[in-house]
């Protein structure tokens, strides 16, 4: 009976054991994990660094003392008797080593198996890691979406299944578009174009008793643009109109409106000028000026820069244009080259405005939400933080490093691109476009300083460095 329950028992260990062992190659795909369940397992670490010492200095030497009174020398006499030998037993030696390789083999099969039995409280851990990790994300998903992205990212470092693992890939893939949504008002052809394209269904609607809508031109999240012309003035001009599916949220007609207080308030060469703003008949407009030059990122592809006369004349219209609207308490927050057009003439005008920061409005966007293009985010925008007119001098630099190597400094979706803006530093540009001169490389890296206080304080400064 006693034997039975002896076979038994060690029947249901192996097999434990055995099923620990088809789980290390699920420790081994989580670093993170793996690395816990080294750390972690204390037990099998004393008892492995015990035995690490004991048997070369205790034990080996003890069982050799064993030995050496059991297997006595050989005496041998000779002459009659008169004289005596002692020989070492001719079993000794295969003794010891047999001894030797068994206890190294026992001890280390007992350390590995005080490892697998440890494997349990790591998944237990690991999974009370990744629910926690989940619970903080979700907290934060409104109110801290980057930091949700890197916390769901996190957690799949200690996913061990295949149901987290669709769960979190969910999650990531809903805040993603979010993300995409809110930084890219569409995908295909953002808000901020006032280009003239094919004819498409005309309305002949007449705004005011003012302006006449011609054609659609532009189509984003937060509304269309139309070609219009000014009955009084003659004149062609760009009607941007607040989507009718979003005139019941409060707070999207207080940044419409906000836009058009931005924009108005800003009268400078390479802004795009407000002419109008009109609320009529439950519909929201603003009346702009019409630009038909194109938009920068027309200018540049991948690896097809800009040349670097033209890439640092436009730095500089651009840092103008944003350096003046500072100064008169307004932050772009979401400068990329999607909002900057071109004139016929070849300069620069900036548009879009539209989640700009007024410092002596009393419309605020709330703190800590995050607002932007990913690929442009300033690292505290990223991070849901306060921003600045650092925030512009990051996104410029960003524009910057476009134009003079014809790529994105960060690249992936919009979770890797956050990560990357919090954490890595960009290629120089020297890497990529090696006609630079070292002092322009220098700018751009300054410009893209993870820490605001570490930039340029002021776009005054970057003209003055471009103009050189």
């Amino acid at each position: 009976m006693l034997f039975n329950s002896l076979s038994q028992n060690t029947k249901q260990l192996l097999a434990q054991l055995w099923q620990h062992v088809q789980q290390l190659p699920l420790l081994w795909g989580k670093p993170m994990v793996f690395r816990h369940w080294l750390l972690s397992a204390h037990r099998a670490q004393l008892v492995s660094l015990a035995l690490l010492f004991l048997i070369p200095f205790a034990i080996i030497p003890l069982i050799d003392f064993i030995l050496a009174a059991i297997f006595s020398p050989v005496t041998e006499e000779r002459l009659f008797g008169l004289i005596q030998t002692e020989e070492k037993n001719p079993y000794i030696d295969i003794i010891q080593d047999f001894t030797f390789w068994s206890v190294w083999i026992i001890s280390s099969l007992v350390c590995v198996v005080l490892f697998l039995k440890h494997i349990p409280d790591t998944f237990k851990f690991a999974d009370d890691t990744m629910q926690e990790k989940i619970k903080q994300a979700d907290r934060l998903i409104h109110s801290n979406p980057s930091q949700s992205v890197l916390l769901y990212n996190s957690a799949r470092d200690w996913s061990l299944n295949d149901a987290n693992e669709s769960l979190l890939d969910t999650k990531l893939q809903s805040l993603n578009i979010a993300l995409n949504n809110a930084g890219n008002k569409n995908p295909v052809k953002p808000a901020a174009t006032l280009l003239i394209e094919p004819e498409e269904k005309t309305e002949k609607a007449v705004i005011a008793e003012r302006y006449r809508i011609k054609k659609l031109i532009g189509s984003g999240a937060m509304g269309n643009v139309y070609l219009g012309e000014d009955l009084r003035l003659k004149r062609d001009i760009a009607i941007k109109q607040l989507s009718p599916q979003l005139l019941n949220d409060e707070h999207i007609i207080a940044r419409f409106r906000q836009e058009a207080l931005a924009l108005a308030r800003l009268s400078h060469p390479h802004i795009v000028q407000v002419y109008d703003f009109i609320e009529d008949d439950g519909f929201l407009w603003i009346v702009m000026e019409l630009v038909t030059g194109g938009e920068l990122e027309d200018q540049f592809s991948d690896n097809n820069p800009l040349p670097q006369a033209q890439a640092l004349r436009f730095a500089v219209q651009m840092a103008s244009a944003l350096n003046y609207a500072h100064q008169q308490g307004v932050v772009h927050r979401d400068f990329k080259p999607a909002n900057v057009l071109i004139t016929d003439k070849g300069d620069i005008k900036i548009t879009d405005f539209g989640i700009a920061k007024l410092a002596q409005s009393s419309i605020h966007t709330q703190l800590n939400s995050v607002m932007g293009t990913p690929t442009h985010m300033s690292p505290e925008q990223a991070n849901g933080e306060e921003t600045d007119l650092r925030t512009d001098i990051y996104a410029l630099g960003i524009v910057l490093y476009q134009m003079l190597s014809g790529a994105l400094p960060f690249n992936g979706d919009s979770r890797t691109i956050l990560a990357q803006h919090l954490s890595k530093q960009p290629p120089r540009l020297s890497e990529k476009n090696k006609h630079l001169s070292p002092t322009l490389d220098a700018v751009v890296q300054k410009m893209l300083a993870k820490n605001p206080g570490d930039r340029f304080q002021s776009m005054q400064e970057i003209i003055e460095q471009l103009e050189v």
